[in-house]
Parts: structure tokens; C-alpha cells; sequence
């Protein structure tokens, strides 16, 4: 990807062209997700993209415990993160004997805990966790819950991210807000990583090594 190296797994888009604004404005990012649905529909735009830049079709899907899919797929041609629902759909995504990525945002961070990650390292089959980065600093910004009670969901959204670090689950992360150009560039979300307390090479993972093997996962290689 040359210097194109991070990536931001979730960017929202109302406009076409606005995906060349973006691409522009975010210098390191080399790989970017987006609708699957909006992709199709801008595709010529997006083709005309003069950067090395990754884009990957993407679906976020709400899940309980009746509708999981548990079918396997060694080729995908969209990547799908699962939104469980509550703490038993989070702990049969854990199981299932595919790889997996799990959404963790604001909503979901009391299912995708430390068990969570837990129940995940245990699988047979590869897992990643998401972080709906962009969603946490709309939930800091907008919070009317106060400090104590905001301090406490980063504080849990870091033991998250670390004891999934410590067993090597797969970590990847998105900065949607709100469509651009609400959004979080790559930049941002290192930035706020390191504030989380994440070194240089735990935010080289997340940003650049953890992504590549999920594309490579994405493709069956």
C-alpha cells in the first residue's frame, strides 16, 4: 500500500464524490471500508480513485441467537461484522467454527467483555473484535450520563482491547460518526488509541497488521 498503510474498516458516505474528498484528505489510509451497497452504486467513481487505496464492501448485522448464521464460507465477497444483541448471541459468535468479527461499540460493549474475548480465544476458527471507534467519540460527545459513567466505558473499552491484544484476537478499527465528513480519519484513531494508553506497535496492529489478514481472510487466501 506504500505510505497508504492504515486502515478504517467503516466510513460512511451519502455522496459519491465525497469518497474522493476523503481519500485525499486521509493521506495514510490504504484501506477503507464501505456499504456494500453504496460501493456498487459508486463504483465508477471509486474506480477513478488515482490512489493505492483498498476498498472493501462491508455489512454490519444485528444479531440474537435465533438468527446467527452458521453456515461456512471460505470466499466472501462482503465483510460482515455481527452486532450481537445480548451476552448469549455474543458467546455463539465466540463458538462458531468460522472466522468471525464481532462489532464493539458503545451499545454492545456490556456483551463484548473481557469473558467475551475469553470465550473467542478458545475457538478453532479465527475471531477479530471491531472498534466502533467513531461511535465511542459520539457517545463522549453527546453523553448526558456524565463524567464517572463515560470514564467507565473507555476504561472497560481498554481492558477489552488489551486482553484481546494479550491472547492475539484480531483487532481492527472504524471511525464512522455520522456520514462524512463526520468521521474519524485514520490519524484520529491512533491518535486516540495512544490516549487510551496503546503502544506504537499494539496501534501498528490494529491499524495496519490485523486489517491485511482480515482482507486476506475476506478472500479465502
Amino acid at each position: 500500500m506504500g505510505s497508504r498503510s492504515k486502515a478504517n474498516m467503516f466510513v460512511l458516505f451519502s455522496s459519491c464524490n465525497d469518497v474522493k474528498n476523503y481519500v485525499y484528505s486521509d493521506s495514510d489510509a490504504g484501506l477503507i471500508g464501505l456499504e456494500s451497497s453504496f460501493l456498487d452504486k459508486c463504483m465508477d467513481v471509486i474506480a477513478s480513485v488515482n490512489e493505492n487505496v483498498v476498498f472493501v464492501p462491508r455489512n454490519l448485522k444485528s444479531v440474537e441467537r435465533k438468527s446467527i448464521p452458521h453456515e461456512s464460507s471460505t470466499k466472501r465477497k462482503t465483510l460482515t461484522s455481527y452486532i450481537p444483541l445480548d451476552t448469549q448471541s455474543a458467546r455463539i459468535l465466540a463458538k462458531l467454527r468460522k472466522p468471525v468479527v464481532v462489532l464493539v461499540s458503545p451499545n454492545t460493549l456490556r456483551y463484548v467483555d473481557e469473558a467475551q474475548v475469553n470465550f473467542m480465544r478458545q475457538s478453532h476458527e479465527r475471531k477479530f473484535l471491531e472498534i466502533a471507534l467513531g461511535q465511542f467519540i459520539k457517545f463522549l460527545t453527546d453523553s448526558k450520563k456524565g463524567y464517572v459513567y463515560v470514564e467507565k466505558v473507555f476504561r472497560g473499552l481498554g481492558d477489552v482491547i488489551e486482553h484481546a491484544l494479550k491472547y492475539d484476537i484480531g483487532i481492527v478499527a472504524s471511525g464512522a460518526v455520522d456520514y462524512y465528513p463526520k468521521t474519524l480519519f485514520t490519524s484520529h484513531i491512533d491518535i486516540v488509541f495512544f490516549s487510551l494508553g496503546f503502544s506504537k506497535r499494539e496501534r501498528r496492529m490494529i491499524l495496519e497488521v490485523y486489517p491485511v489478514e482480515l482482507l486476506k481472510m475476506l478472500h479465502g487466501d
